[in-house]
């Protein structure tokens, strides 16, 4: 019996680990995005509005591929959609860098299929992972996905020190896009080699024990609608969650943290060391805070992480016009971005797989997905039009929306830790009455 607990157990973590590589991938593209900012900018001497879409046309991607990617969802298996997106973005991560590349049009268009891609990724990994998780470990394990998008974007910035040192100006940017055609192929071999295969969805989050590979078409639960007054409540819950975590200003910080420290008087080279320092220490915490998700809980995450970042955000909103010494920026982002990790980072992605029933989990998820990548799209194609104009003013505005979500979450969100998958969804087998 034991040894067949520990073959389950060893099985269990060796899916997971797979399952979770799609988050390495999103990180590296959104590590390599923002190590590339500069070169771009420099390579076609950009306005600020062209800039902005320039950086955004991956997240416009992302936008459409999650709105296909949580039909699809519910269709093919997790692990078809997964190696579909991984080769996907293989291929459009390799058209960057062909040499036939001479005109700026092609860069968004490349970047848009990343995007895509990337979506397709932030829907079915977190799901396989809620789907495979026994109760007590769904928050650490669906946690793995955001591990491995912090263990990705520290790569993605150590690629971009080194290519800052060694590559020359105008290349600087297909190096650090186009190596990230590496990870999504090994992801498609991986997934070739079955690891994923004989999963099962855990019996005490589904009510159907249908395998986690097994895809659902012709089920009742397929043809259930996910606009419907009994997803009501996870609905809102999710466009919440979501809209606040891009509100938070994270990827704002992430995507434009060079041009942020070159606005604050921070040279490139230094400013591709600090990415270092800053993402290894974004890393870390967000371990500490997979160790917690399932101790603590959701909410109280969600809540010290929101009153912390909103202090921090505050200080930024101040110092960056005056630009204060290196030290100061580099103390504050560490102290952000550990907030940041240890609440919405670690609870986000754990949160919007929890919250639908099983015959809309997968379009809930594409729902909750395309409304993070609407507002991270908008936030990130407008940010330098704002910077341009006020380089401290967009910050008090993201620390006035952290104090906002502190209240809502207080007041509204319920905790999921402990409980059955899509139980928010159906309140009345849990207990729960609202109008």
């Amino acid at each position: 019996m034991e040894a067949a607990d520990h073959q389950l157990n060893k099985r269990l973590v060796t899916a997971a680990l797979v399952g979770s590589f799609g988050g390495f991938i999103f990180g590296y593209d959104l590590g390599a995005l923002s190590a590339s900012t500069q070169s771009l900018r420099g390579q076609w001497n950009l306005s600020p509005a062209l800039f902005g879409l320039t950086v955004s046309s991956s997240l416009w991607g992302t936008v459409c591929g999650a709105l296909l990617s949580g039909r699809v969802a519910d269709r093919l298996t997790r692990r078809d959609l997964i190696a579909g997106c991984s080769v996907l973005y293989a291929l459009a991560a390799i058209g960057i860098v062909l040499p036939i590349q001479s005109s700026w049009i092609l860069v968004p268009a490349m970047r848009f299929l990343c995007g895509m891609a990337i979506a397709g990724l932030t829907v079915a990994c977190p799901l396989y992972l809620a789907e495979i998780s026994p109760i007590a470990l769904r928050g650490r394990l669906v946690s793995l996905f955001q591990v491995q998008v912090g263990v990705g974007v520290l790569v993605a910035f150590s690629v971009g020190l080194v290519v800052a040192h060694l590559a020359a100006t105008g290349d600087k940017w297909k190096w650090c896009l186009g190596l990230g055609a590496i990870p999504a192929v090994f992801l498609v071999i991986l997934l070739q080699l079955n690891f994923m295969e004989g999963s099962q969805r855990n019996p005490d989050n589904l009510p159907d024990p249908l395998p986690a590979s097994a895809p659902t078409t012709g089920t009742a639960s397929d043809r259930e609608k996910l606009f419907s007054r009994k997803n009501l409540r996870p609905i809102l819950l999710a466009t919440s969650i979501a809209i606040f975590n891009q509100l938070s200003g994270v990827n704002v910080l992430l995507l434009y943290l060079l041009d942020i420290l070159s606005s604050a008087g921070l040279g490139l080279l230094l400013g591709h060391t600090y990415t270092v320092l800053i993402s290894s220490t974004s890393l870390a915490m967000t371990v500490v805070g997979m160790a917690f998700v399932d101790k603590v809980g959701r909410k109280p995450l969600l809540l010290w992480g929101s009153a912390g970042m909103a202090l921090c955000l505050l200080c930024l909103g101040v110092a960056i016009p005056h630009r204060l010494g290196p030290l100061f920026y580099l103390s504050v982002l560490l102290a952000y971005h550990s907030f940041f990790a240890l609440s919405q980072g670690t609870v986000v992605w754990v949160y919007l797989s929890e919250l639908f029933s099983p015959g809309t989990r997968g379009k809930g998820q594409g729902y909750g997905s395309s409304v993070n990548w609407i507002a991270n799209a908008i936030l990130i194609s407008i940010f330098p039009v704002m910077q341009h104009a006020s380089s401290g003013r967009a910050f008090y505005f993201f620390s006035l929306t952290m104090v906002l979500q502190i209240g809502v979450v207080l007041l509204w969100y319920p905790e999921t830790r402990g409980k059955a998958l899509g139980s928010i969804a159906a309140p009345e087998r849990a207990g729960v009455n609202w109008p």
